[in-house]
């Protein structure tokens, strides 16, 4: 090439197609050849695994498609040497059938997926994101455990993925306002009853964080005088949030949707050293985090909360090398240590024991 064009040789002109509804995009070209993947295979994780995909970006891209279009476009499969997986349901196959087509009849080529070759990870846990379960993580690699699979998806991502038999173990932290306690009466809602286990783990601090002290946090975002920085949809810890915010606008005779419309509702971070950090940087003034998360940044803290952070496992994987390491590694002096030195929170004496099971359970 001539002159100065040289750094243009290479360069290859490549279109892609959208779909989209109302201006959103729903299905972009690597996301159809996940659901392509994911029925060929069939698991999620396989198919995000052989595009080289983190597994929360396959599943928020899921997650998306099913809010924009109002259908499920994945479910769960059942049997199998596995325990069953993932395939895509009438709608999805039709909605991956309509971008085939229109690849054909756009772009003139068909949608390829890459071969895959994958190996079931030792672990896959999936859930709400926690500092200690990082620890946990770093534990059973210095073990020898090294393929482990992390998806920080929320508690409720967590359990819908055991639900699609695409995880071994989901850390929640679900807070039931009618029954006043966590976790356990959100098994019904994934259809988990007698499938899983509730194994105890810990309890955590949250805490408002802010940079100026602020004496009543809800009060102030339900006037407007605040702006929130947001938890990610399906996390306990929204959930949560979502329950003080409404139940302050009822007793102040406000309609409960004025909790959802309070500044910055939409800002949402992926986990509590992220909402930590905007608060810090002045995206937003406040936000429900852990207390060990806004120490870090130095921000002012006001007390919510010990909630209890639990792990539910589906009784066919408790036997799985992974999943007895990550109950091992509960039980180890270290975790006890590290919370101690960490501050906001608490270990329990039946940490790593089994608080729900239809049958009795040993480890």
């Amino acid at each position: 090439m001539a002159g100065g064009k040289a750094f243009l040789e290479g360069l290859e002109a490549r279109a892609t197609l959208l779909l989209e509804k109302e201006g959103v995009t729903v299905l972009d070209e690597r996301t159809a050849i996940l659901l392509m993947l994911t029925d060929r295979l069939g698991s999620m994780l396989a198919a995000a695994k052989a595009l080289g995909m983190a597994y929360s970006r396959a599943w928020e891209a899921v997650a998306r498609i099913e809010r924009v279009l109002g259908v499920k476009v994945v479910e769960a499969k059942r049997g199998g040497k596995g325990g069953g997986g993932a395939k895509l349901t009438p709608e999805g196959k039709e909605l991956l059938e309509l971008y085939v087509e229109e690849c054909l009849k756009h772009l003139r080529r068909p949608l390829e997926a890459p071969s895959a070759g994958f190996k079931a990870p030792a672990l896959v846990y999936a859930g709400s994101h926690d500092l200690l379960v990082e620890r946990i993580v770093g534990l059973l690699r210095s073990k020898g455990v090294e393929s482990v699979e992390v998806a920080w998806v929320g508690s409720s991502g967590g359990l819908a993925l055991l639900m699609l038999n695409e995880a071994d173990v989901a850390g929640v932290h679900l807070y039931d306002p009618a029954s006043r306690t966590y976790n356990l009466p959100y098994l019904p809602r994934y259809w988990l009853e007698g499938r899983v286990v509730v194994v105890r783990g810990y309890d955590r601090e949250l805490v408002f964080a802010m940079r100026e002290e602020v004496e009543d946090p809800v009060g102030e975002l339900l006037r407007g005088r605040l702006r929130l920085v947001n938890r990610n949809l399906g996390s306990g810890t929204r959930v949560l949030l979502d329950h003080l915010l409404e139940r302050r606008a009822i007793e102040e005779g406000l309609d409960s949707k004025a909790a959802r419309e309070v500044k910055g509702y939409g800002f949402e971070a992926k986990t509590h050293l992220d909402v930590a950090r905007a608060i810090a940087r002045g995206e937003g003034d406040v936000g429900l985090t852990t207390r060990w998360a806004a120490e870090q940044y130095g921000l002012k803290f006001k007390h919510v909360a010990w909630e209890r952070f639990d792990f539910v496992i589906p009784r066919s994987r408790l036997e799985k090398e992974g999943v007895r390491g990550f109950i091992e590694a509960l039980l180890a002096k270290e975790l006890r240590e590290m919370a101690e030195a960490l501050g906001g929170y608490k270990v329990p004496d039946e940490i790593g024991k089994v608080i729900y099971s239809e049958t009795p359970i040993k480890f």
